[in-house]
Protein backbone atom coordinates (compact mmCIF):
# COMPACT_ATOMS: atom_id res chain seq x y z
CA UNK A 1 0.00 0.00 0.00
CA UNK A 2 1.04 3.36 -0.51
CA UNK A 3 2.07 6.02 2.22
CA UNK A 4 -1.15 8.31 0.36
CA UNK A 5 -3.21 5.57 0.59
CA UNK A 6 -2.22 4.45 4.13
CA UNK A 7 -2.39 8.22 5.11
CA UNK A 8 -6.09 8.65 4.19
CA UNK A 9 -7.37 5.46 5.78
CA UNK A 10 -5.91 6.62 9.08
CA UNK A 11 -7.13 9.70 8.35
CA UNK A 12 -10.48 7.97 7.47
CA UNK A 13 -10.63 6.06 10.22
CA UNK A 14 -9.46 8.52 13.38
CA UNK A 15 -12.84 10.53 11.48
CA UNK A 16 -15.07 7.52 12.50
CA UNK A 17 -13.60 6.99 15.85
CA UNK A 18 -13.84 11.06 16.25
CA UNK A 19 -17.62 11.09 15.49
CA UNK A 20 -18.52 8.06 17.35
CA UNK A 21 -17.72 9.61 20.38
CA UNK A 22 -18.69 13.10 20.06
CA UNK A 23 -22.47 11.08 19.62
CA UNK A 24 -21.32 9.83 22.85
CA UNK A 25 -20.47 12.64 24.50
CA UNK A 26 -23.37 14.72 23.32
CA UNK A 27 -26.80 14.65 22.01
CA UNK A 28 -27.44 14.54 18.54
CA UNK A 29 -28.40 17.34 16.84
CA UNK A 30 -32.64 18.43 17.13
CA UNK A 31 -33.64 18.21 13.37
CA UNK A 32 -35.83 21.87 12.32
CA UNK A 33 -38.34 19.99 11.07
CA UNK A 34 -38.81 16.93 13.31
CA UNK A 35 -43.09 16.28 14.54
CA UNK A 36 -43.06 16.96 17.93
CA UNK A 37 -43.85 13.75 19.87
CA UNK A 38 -47.57 13.95 21.38
CA UNK A 39 -48.66 12.19 24.53
CA UNK A 40 -51.37 14.12 25.17
CA UNK A 41 -53.98 16.95 24.46
CA UNK A 42 -56.28 19.19 25.77
CA UNK A 43 -58.79 21.13 23.89
CA UNK A 44 -61.43 23.92 24.69
CA UNK A 45 -65.48 24.80 23.57
CA UNK A 46 -67.38 27.04 24.44
CA UNK A 47 -71.12 27.67 23.04
CA UNK A 48 -72.74 31.01 23.23
CA UNK A 49 -76.27 31.12 22.03
CA UNK A 50 -79.55 33.32 22.48
CA UNK A 51 -82.64 34.09 20.50
CA UNK A 52 -86.66 34.31 20.77
CA UNK A 53 -88.91 31.83 19.82
CA UNK A 54 -92.16 29.26 22.07
CA UNK A 55 -90.80 27.81 25.32
CA UNK A 56 -88.58 24.49 24.55
CA UNK A 57 -89.39 25.24 20.74
CA UNK A 58 -92.59 23.99 20.96
CA UNK A 59 -95.22 25.16 19.07
CA UNK A 60 -98.05 26.83 20.81
CA UNK A 61 -96.38 27.91 23.74
CA UNK A 62 -95.67 31.12 24.63
CA UNK A 63 -92.67 33.11 22.70
CA UNK A 64 -89.86 34.64 24.91
CA UNK A 65 -86.12 34.72 25.33
CA UNK A 66 -83.62 31.90 25.46
CA UNK A 67 -80.10 31.75 26.36
CA UNK A 68 -77.90 28.52 26.43
CA UNK A 69 -74.30 28.96 27.12
CA UNK A 70 -72.01 25.91 27.25
CA UNK A 71 -68.50 24.97 27.99
CA UNK A 72 -66.93 21.90 26.88
CA UNK A 73 -63.12 20.64 27.50
CA UNK A 74 -61.98 17.56 26.71
CA UNK A 75 -58.54 15.43 27.06
CA UNK A 76 -57.02 12.72 25.36
CA UNK A 77 -53.96 10.76 26.53
CA UNK A 78 -52.15 8.38 24.01
CA UNK A 79 -49.64 6.02 24.50
CA UNK A 80 -46.81 5.43 23.99
CA UNK A 81 -47.48 8.61 20.99
CA UNK A 82 -50.35 9.79 19.38
CA UNK A 83 -48.76 8.81 15.78
CA UNK A 84 -48.83 5.43 17.11
CA UNK A 85 -50.50 4.96 20.03
CA UNK A 86 -52.00 2.00 21.27
CA UNK A 87 -54.07 3.12 24.01
CA UNK A 88 -56.05 6.03 24.48
CA UNK A 89 -58.05 7.57 26.95
CA UNK A 90 -60.95 9.88 26.61
CA UNK A 91 -62.60 12.57 28.58
CA UNK A 92 -65.35 15.06 27.80
CA UNK A 93 -67.08 17.17 29.77
CA UNK A 94 -69.93 19.77 29.68
CA UNK A 95 -70.58 22.78 32.12
CA UNK A 96 -74.07 24.36 31.19
CA UNK A 97 -76.44 26.87 31.54
CA UNK A 98 -79.82 27.05 29.56
CA UNK A 99 -82.77 28.87 30.17
CA UNK A 100 -85.18 26.68 27.80
CA UNK A 101 -84.74 23.55 26.02
CA UNK A 102 -84.80 24.75 22.49
CA UNK A 103 -83.74 23.24 19.38
CA UNK A 104 -81.00 25.03 17.51
CA UNK A 105 -78.53 24.43 14.83
CA UNK A 106 -75.52 24.45 17.29
CA UNK A 107 -77.04 21.66 19.28
CA UNK A 108 -74.95 18.54 19.88
CA UNK A 109 -76.94 16.33 21.91
CA UNK A 110 -81.13 14.56 21.36
CA UNK A 111 -82.30 15.98 24.98
CA UNK A 112 -84.87 17.63 23.29
CA UNK A 113 -86.51 14.20 22.44
CA UNK A 114 -86.95 13.53 26.31
CA UNK A 115 -89.92 14.62 28.64
CA UNK A 116 -90.50 17.40 29.87
CA UNK A 117 -89.99 15.97 33.64
CA UNK A 118 -86.44 15.15 33.31
CA UNK A 119 -84.57 17.69 30.84
CA UNK A 120 -81.94 19.29 33.19
CA UNK A 121 -82.22 23.02 33.08
CA UNK A 122 -80.44 25.80 34.21
CA UNK A 123 -77.21 25.00 35.47
CA UNK A 124 -75.73 21.78 35.12
CA UNK A 125 -72.84 19.93 34.58
CA UNK A 126 -72.36 16.17 33.06
CA UNK A 127 -69.24 13.81 32.11
CA UNK A 128 -70.28 13.30 28.90
CA UNK A 129 -68.15 11.26 27.30
CA UNK A 130 -65.22 8.21 29.01
CA UNK A 131 -63.46 5.36 27.25
CA UNK A 132 -60.71 3.76 27.31
CA UNK A 133 -59.49 2.23 23.83
CA UNK A 134 -57.54 -0.02 22.58
CA UNK A 135 -55.44 0.42 18.47
CA UNK A 136 -54.05 -1.89 16.43
CA UNK A 137 -55.02 -4.88 17.51
CA UNK A 138 -52.99 -7.62 16.47
CA UNK A 139 -50.79 -5.02 15.55
CA UNK A 140 -53.26 -4.27 12.89
CA UNK A 141 -53.90 -0.41 12.01
CA UNK A 142 -57.63 -1.21 10.98
CA UNK A 143 -58.90 -2.76 14.39
CA UNK A 144 -59.87 -1.05 17.58
CA UNK A 145 -61.96 -1.74 20.89
CA UNK A 146 -63.46 0.66 22.71
CA UNK A 147 -65.32 0.68 26.56
CA UNK A 148 -66.54 3.37 28.02
CA UNK A 149 -69.06 5.86 27.50
CA UNK A 150 -69.09 6.86 24.13
CA UNK A 151 -71.15 8.83 21.82
CA UNK A 152 -72.65 7.62 18.37
CA UNK A 153 -73.87 9.35 15.39
CA UNK A 154 -75.19 8.91 11.50
CA UNK A 155 -75.92 11.35 8.79
CA UNK A 156 -79.46 11.99 9.90
CA UNK A 157 -79.76 10.45 13.69
CA UNK A 158 -82.75 8.31 12.70
CA UNK A 159 -80.45 5.48 13.22
CA UNK A 160 -78.21 6.66 16.47
CA UNK A 161 -77.84 9.56 18.27
CA UNK A 162 -76.91 9.55 21.95
CA UNK A 163 -74.17 9.05 24.26
CA UNK A 164 -73.80 5.55 26.39
CA UNK A 165 -72.05 2.93 28.44
CA UNK A 166 -70.86 0.34 25.60
CA UNK A 167 -68.45 -2.36 23.95
CA UNK A 168 -67.47 -1.25 20.65
CA UNK A 169 -65.40 -2.77 18.11
CA UNK A 170 -64.38 -0.98 15.24
CA UNK A 171 -62.66 -1.47 11.74
CA UNK A 172 -61.58 0.85 9.10
CA UNK A 173 -60.02 0.09 5.56
CA UNK A 174 -59.10 2.24 2.99
CA UNK A 175 -62.51 1.60 0.68
CA UNK A 176 -65.28 0.01 3.90
CA UNK A 177 -65.58 0.69 7.47
CA UNK A 178 -68.17 -0.47 10.11
CA UNK A 179 -68.59 -1.50 14.10
CA UNK A 180 -70.07 -3.63 16.00
CA UNK A 181 -71.45 -2.50 19.58
CA UNK A 182 -73.59 -2.95 22.76
CA UNK A 183 -74.29 -1.52 25.81
CA UNK A 184 -77.06 0.45 27.96
CA UNK A 185 -77.45 3.42 29.75
CA UNK A 186 -76.75 3.35 33.94
CA UNK A 187 -76.40 6.86 34.64
CA UNK A 188 -76.45 10.25 33.33
CA UNK A 189 -73.67 11.51 34.89
CA UNK A 190 -75.02 14.53 35.37
CA UNK A 191 -75.67 17.27 38.55
CA UNK A 192 -79.40 17.78 38.33
CA UNK A 193 -80.62 14.52 37.20
CA UNK A 194 -78.30 11.74 37.63
CA UNK A 195 -80.81 8.68 37.50
CA UNK A 196 -82.38 7.42 34.97
CA UNK A 197 -86.06 8.19 33.77
CA UNK A 198 -88.22 5.07 33.67
CA UNK A 199 -88.43 5.43 29.73
CA UNK A 200 -84.46 4.43 29.63
CA UNK A 201 -84.32 2.12 32.40
CA UNK A 202 -83.18 -1.23 31.92
CA UNK A 203 -82.98 -1.37 27.95
CA UNK A 204 -79.92 -3.05 25.95
CA UNK A 205 -78.60 -2.13 22.65
CA UNK A 206 -76.88 -3.84 20.01
CA UNK A 207 -76.00 -2.51 17.28
CA UNK A 208 -73.59 -1.96 13.79
CA UNK A 209 -72.72 -0.38 10.39
CA UNK A 210 -71.21 -1.60 7.74
CA UNK A 211 -69.83 0.84 4.58
CA UNK A 212 -68.44 0.32 1.51
CA UNK A 213 -66.80 2.68 -0.91
CA UNK A 214 -67.24 0.79 -4.24
CA UNK A 215 -66.52 3.04 -6.78
CA UNK A 216 -64.58 6.71 -6.45
CA UNK A 217 -67.55 8.87 -4.57
CA UNK A 218 -69.89 6.49 -4.15
CA UNK A 219 -70.58 4.41 -0.81
CA UNK A 220 -73.04 1.88 0.13
CA UNK A 221 -73.43 0.48 3.58
CA UNK A 222 -76.09 -1.45 5.92
CA UNK A 223 -76.97 -0.66 9.31
CA UNK A 224 -79.12 -2.92 12.45
CA UNK A 225 -80.11 -1.87 15.74
CA UNK A 226 -81.46 -4.43 17.83
CA UNK A 227 -83.23 -3.19 20.98
CA UNK A 228 -84.45 -4.89 24.27
CA UNK A 229 -86.14 -2.79 26.75
CA UNK A 230 -86.63 -5.53 29.88
CA UNK A 231 -88.50 -3.04 32.15
CA UNK A 232 -92.27 -3.08 32.93
CA UNK A 233 -94.30 -1.08 31.53
CA UNK A 234 -96.28 1.13 33.54
CA UNK A 235 -98.02 4.37 33.09
CA UNK A 236 -94.69 6.49 33.67
CA UNK A 237 -92.87 4.01 30.87
CA UNK A 238 -95.96 2.85 28.47
CA UNK A 239 -93.95 1.45 26.00
CA UNK A 240 -91.44 -1.21 26.54
CA UNK A 241 -90.16 -2.85 22.80
CA UNK A 242 -87.94 -5.19 21.79
CA UNK A 243 -87.30 -5.83 18.30
CA UNK A 244 -84.97 -4.91 15.21
CA UNK A 245 -84.44 -2.08 13.07
CA UNK A 246 -82.78 -2.49 9.99
CA UNK A 247 -81.98 -0.76 6.79
CA UNK A 248 -79.57 0.10 4.08
CA UNK A 249 -78.26 3.32 3.14
CA UNK A 250 -76.68 5.19 -0.39
CA UNK A 251 -74.31 8.05 -0.62
CA UNK A 252 -72.28 9.99 -3.32
CA UNK A 253 -70.05 13.05 -2.85
CA UNK A 254 -68.06 15.09 -4.66
CA UNK A 255 -69.63 13.40 -8.01
CA UNK A 256 -68.72 14.64 -11.85
CA UNK A 257 -71.75 13.92 -12.97
CA UNK A 258 -74.38 16.63 -15.43
CA UNK A 259 -77.37 15.68 -12.83
CA UNK A 260 -75.82 16.16 -9.43
CA UNK A 261 -72.74 16.24 -7.46
CA UNK A 262 -73.91 14.42 -4.42
CA UNK A 263 -76.93 12.08 -2.86
CA UNK A 264 -77.88 10.52 0.23
CA UNK A 265 -80.87 7.92 0.63
CA UNK A 266 -81.94 6.16 3.91
CA UNK A 267 -84.00 3.34 3.91
CA UNK A 268 -85.14 2.24 8.04
CA UNK A 269 -87.55 -0.68 8.51
CA UNK A 270 -88.79 -1.74 12.36
CA UNK A 271 -89.98 -5.12 13.46
CA UNK A 272 -90.62 -6.45 16.71
CA UNK A 273 -93.43 -6.54 19.72
CA UNK A 274 -94.42 -3.42 21.74
CA UNK A 275 -95.72 -4.18 25.58
CA UNK A 276 -98.13 -1.27 26.60
CA UNK A 277 -99.78 0.71 29.24
CA UNK A 278 -102.57 2.98 28.90
CA UNK A 279 -104.11 5.76 30.95
CA UNK A 280 -105.98 3.63 32.74
CA UNK A 281 -103.10 1.20 33.69
CA UNK A 282 -104.54 -2.14 31.34
CA UNK A 283 -101.65 -3.90 30.02
CA UNK A 284 -101.80 -4.92 26.28
CA UNK A 285 -98.73 -6.71 23.85
CA UNK A 286 -99.14 -6.31 20.42
CA UNK A 287 -96.85 -7.13 17.47
CA UNK A 288 -95.45 -3.71 15.30
CA UNK A 289 -93.56 -3.29 12.25
CA UNK A 290 -92.80 -0.26 10.46
CA UNK A 291 -90.45 1.51 7.41
CA UNK A 292 -88.81 5.00 7.07
CA UNK A 293 -87.40 6.33 3.43
CA UNK A 294 -85.64 9.63 3.63
CA UNK A 295 -83.16 11.67 0.56
CA UNK A 296 -81.77 14.09 -0.77
CA UNK A 297 -80.44 14.55 -4.48
CA UNK A 298 -78.29 17.98 -5.25
CA UNK A 299 -76.39 19.68 -7.86
CA UNK A 300 -73.89 22.29 -7.16
CA UNK A 301 -72.36 24.84 -9.94
CA UNK A 302 -69.18 25.56 -9.38
CA UNK A 303 -68.96 27.47 -12.33
CA UNK A 304 -71.29 30.17 -10.85
CA UNK A 305 -70.82 32.77 -8.65
CA UNK A 306 -71.27 32.07 -5.13
CA UNK A 307 -71.34 27.83 -6.30
CA UNK A 308 -74.86 27.71 -5.23
CA UNK A 309 -75.83 24.28 -4.39
CA UNK A 310 -80.23 23.07 -5.39
CA UNK A 311 -81.49 19.98 -3.50
CA UNK A 312 -84.43 18.01 -3.78
CA UNK A 313 -85.37 16.64 -0.74
CA UNK A 314 -88.50 14.49 0.73
CA UNK A 315 -89.45 11.54 3.14
CA UNK A 316 -92.28 9.29 3.51
CA UNK A 317 -93.34 6.74 6.50
CA UNK A 318 -95.60 3.73 6.67
CA UNK A 319 -98.93 4.61 7.90
CA UNK A 320 -99.60 3.31 11.24
CA UNK A 321 -103.13 1.88 11.88
CA UNK A 322 -102.46 2.92 15.73
CA UNK A 323 -100.02 4.84 18.88
CA UNK A 324 -98.54 1.10 19.04
CA UNK A 325 -98.13 0.33 15.13
CA UNK A 326 -95.73 2.71 12.65
CA UNK A 327 -92.19 3.52 12.69
CA UNK A 328 -90.80 5.63 15.52
CA UNK A 329 -87.52 7.18 16.78
CA UNK A 330 -86.59 5.65 19.90
CA UNK A 331 -84.70 7.00 23.51
CA UNK A 332 -81.28 6.91 21.53
CA UNK A 333 -82.19 8.72 17.80
CA UNK A 334 -83.42 12.08 16.69
CA UNK A 335 -84.14 13.81 13.37
CA UNK A 336 -80.32 15.90 13.82
CA UNK A 337 -78.44 15.77 10.30
CA UNK A 338 -74.95 15.82 11.11
CA UNK A 339 -72.61 17.98 8.88
CA UNK A 340 -68.87 17.90 10.31
CA UNK A 341 -68.02 20.47 7.84
CA UNK A 342 -70.20 23.17 8.89
CA UNK A 343 -72.83 22.87 11.30
CA UNK A 344 -75.66 20.85 12.39
CA UNK A 345 -79.33 20.77 11.49
CA UNK A 346 -82.40 18.58 11.72
CA UNK A 347 -84.13 17.04 9.46
CA UNK A 348 -87.08 19.84 8.64
CA UNK A 349 -85.77 23.31 10.06
CA UNK A 350 -83.37 24.03 12.94
CA UNK A 351 -86.48 24.79 14.70
CA UNK A 352 -89.12 22.36 13.77
CA UNK A 353 -88.42 19.04 15.87
CA UNK A 354 -89.55 16.09 14.09
CA UNK A 355 -90.24 12.20 15.13
CA UNK A 356 -89.72 9.99 11.92
CA UNK A 357 -93.22 8.40 12.41
CA UNK A 358 -96.93 8.95 10.72
CA UNK A 359 -94.85 11.89 8.24
CA UNK A 360 -94.39 12.73 4.63
CA UNK A 361 -92.69 15.56 3.61
CA UNK A 362 -91.24 16.69 0.18
CA UNK A 363 -88.98 20.39 -0.40
CA UNK A 364 -86.03 22.00 -1.49
CA UNK A 365 -83.23 23.70 -0.41
CA UNK A 366 -81.02 26.45 -1.82
CA UNK A 367 -77.24 26.73 -0.06
CA UNK A 368 -74.58 29.28 -1.25
CA UNK A 369 -71.09 30.23 -0.38
CA UNK A 370 -71.02 34.09 -0.71
CA UNK A 371 -67.33 34.22 0.53
CA UNK A 372 -65.17 31.31 0.97
CA UNK A 373 -65.66 30.96 4.32
CA UNK A 374 -69.42 32.00 4.71
CA UNK A 375 -72.66 30.51 3.97
CA UNK A 376 -76.29 31.61 3.10
CA UNK A 377 -78.41 28.55 3.03
CA UNK A 378 -82.50 28.62 2.49
CA UNK A 379 -84.58 25.27 2.74
CA UNK A 380 -88.66 25.08 2.23
CA UNK A 381 -90.50 21.66 3.22
CA UNK A 382 -94.20 20.80 3.28
CA UNK A 383 -95.24 18.69 5.83
CA UNK A 384 -98.21 16.49 5.84
CA UNK A 385 -99.45 13.37 8.40
CA UNK A 386 -99.66 9.91 6.53
CA UNK A 387 -102.89 8.93 8.61
CA UNK A 388 -104.89 11.98 9.29
CA UNK A 389 -106.22 10.49 12.68
CA UNK A 390 -102.90 9.32 14.33
CA UNK A 391 -100.72 11.94 16.30
CA UNK A 392 -98.61 14.82 14.90
CA UNK A 393 -95.07 14.25 14.33
CA UNK A 394 -94.03 17.48 15.35
CA UNK A 395 -93.88 18.80 18.77
CA UNK A 396 -97.05 21.01 20.05
CA UNK A 397 -97.96 21.85 23.40
CA UNK A 398 -100.12 19.79 25.73
CA UNK A 399 -103.54 21.76 25.86
CA UNK A 400 -103.57 21.08 21.95
CA UNK A 401 -102.76 17.78 21.83
CA UNK A 402 -105.48 17.05 24.34
CA UNK A 403 -107.77 19.19 22.29
CA UNK A 404 -106.97 17.61 19.08
CA UNK A 405 -107.14 14.06 20.97
CA UNK A 406 -110.81 15.19 21.71
CA UNK A 407 -111.83 16.23 17.99
CA UNK A 408 -110.50 12.68 16.85
CA UNK A 409 -112.37 10.79 19.58
CA UNK A 410 -115.52 12.29 18.57
CA UNK A 411 -114.88 11.36 14.53
CA UNK A 412 -113.87 15.16 14.31
CA UNK A 413 -110.43 15.76 12.16
CA UNK A 414 -108.75 19.18 10.19
CA UNK A 415 -107.17 17.23 7.59
CA UNK A 416 -103.60 15.79 6.74
CA UNK A 417 -101.74 19.51 6.30
CA UNK A 418 -99.00 20.03 9.01
CA UNK A 419 -97.96 22.88 7.32
CA UNK A 420 -95.06 24.62 5.38
CA UNK A 421 -91.44 25.48 7.28
CA UNK A 422 -88.94 27.78 5.83
CA UNK A 423 -85.17 27.79 7.29
CA UNK A 424 -82.84 30.59 6.47
CA UNK A 425 -79.42 29.62 8.03
CA UNK A 426 -75.94 32.14 7.52
CA UNK A 427 -72.64 31.12 8.50
CA UNK A 428 -69.76 32.17 9.18
CA UNK A 429 -66.25 31.00 9.82
CA UNK A 430 -62.91 32.93 10.87
CA UNK A 431 -60.01 31.96 9.50
CA UNK A 432 -57.82 29.94 12.08
CA UNK A 433 -55.22 31.58 14.42
CA UNK A 434 -52.15 29.27 15.26
CA UNK A 435 -51.53 30.14 19.09
CA UNK A 436 -49.20 27.95 21.17
CA UNK A 437 -49.14 24.88 18.63
CA UNK A 438 -52.63 24.92 18.69
CA UNK A 439 -55.61 26.83 16.62
CA UNK A 440 -57.89 29.11 17.42
CA UNK A 441 -61.53 28.49 15.26
CA UNK A 442 -64.46 30.78 15.55
CA UNK A 443 -67.80 30.86 13.65
CA UNK A 444 -70.94 32.27 13.79
CA UNK A 445 -74.84 30.93 12.96
CA UNK A 446 -77.89 33.08 12.73
CA UNK A 447 -81.05 30.91 12.21
CA UNK A 448 -84.51 31.86 11.20
CA UNK A 449 -87.64 29.49 10.87
CA UNK A 450 -91.13 29.77 10.04
CA UNK A 451 -93.87 27.65 10.53
CA UNK A 452 -97.08 28.25 8.56
CA UNK A 453 -99.37 26.09 10.25
CA UNK A 454 -101.57 23.92 8.63
CA UNK A 455 -105.34 22.23 9.18
CA UNK A 456 -103.72 19.74 11.59
CA UNK A 457 -102.28 22.49 13.88
CA UNK A 458 -104.86 24.77 15.86
CA UNK A 459 -101.92 26.45 17.46
CA UNK A 460 -101.61 28.88 13.91
CA UNK A 461 -98.24 29.78 12.74
CA UNK A 462 -95.13 29.89 15.12
CA UNK A 463 -91.53 31.13 14.33
CA UNK A 464 -88.10 31.28 16.22
CA UNK A 465 -84.82 33.09 15.63
CA UNK A 466 -81.45 32.21 16.79
CA UNK A 467 -77.86 33.30 17.15
CA UNK A 468 -75.17 31.52 18.14
CA UNK A 469 -71.28 31.53 18.71
CA UNK A 470 -69.09 28.70 18.90
CA UNK A 471 -65.32 29.39 19.76
CA UNK A 472 -62.96 26.55 20.03
CA UNK A 473 -59.28 26.22 20.73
Amino acid sequence: MTPIKLYGLSALTLALLHSHAWAEDQPAPVQPFAEPVVTSEFFQKLTLQTGYGPQDSTVGNGRKVFQSYRYEPSFTWYSPEKRWAKWQVFGRAWVNYNTSQTSTGLQEDNSSNREARERPEYFYSELREFYVRRNLLGDDPRYSLTVGRQSYSDRYGIWWDDTFESVRFNYQDANSSGFLAAGKKFYYYNTDINTLDETDEDIVYAMGEYAWRWTQGHTAGVRMLYENDYSDSNVNDRQDFTGLRAGLFFEGQNLDLAPLSDYHLELATLRGNIDSTDGNGLQSSDGTRGWALLGEVGKRFQDLPWTPRFALRGGITDKPDDGNDGFYLNRIQSDRVVDPERYSSRLISSFINVNVRNLQYYGFALETQPTPRTSLDFKVSDLYLRNENGELPIRIDSDQRRARNQQIALGNNNGRSIGQVVDVNYYWRMFPIAYQGKHLNLNTLVSASYLRAGDAVQSGDDYQLTLGVVIRY
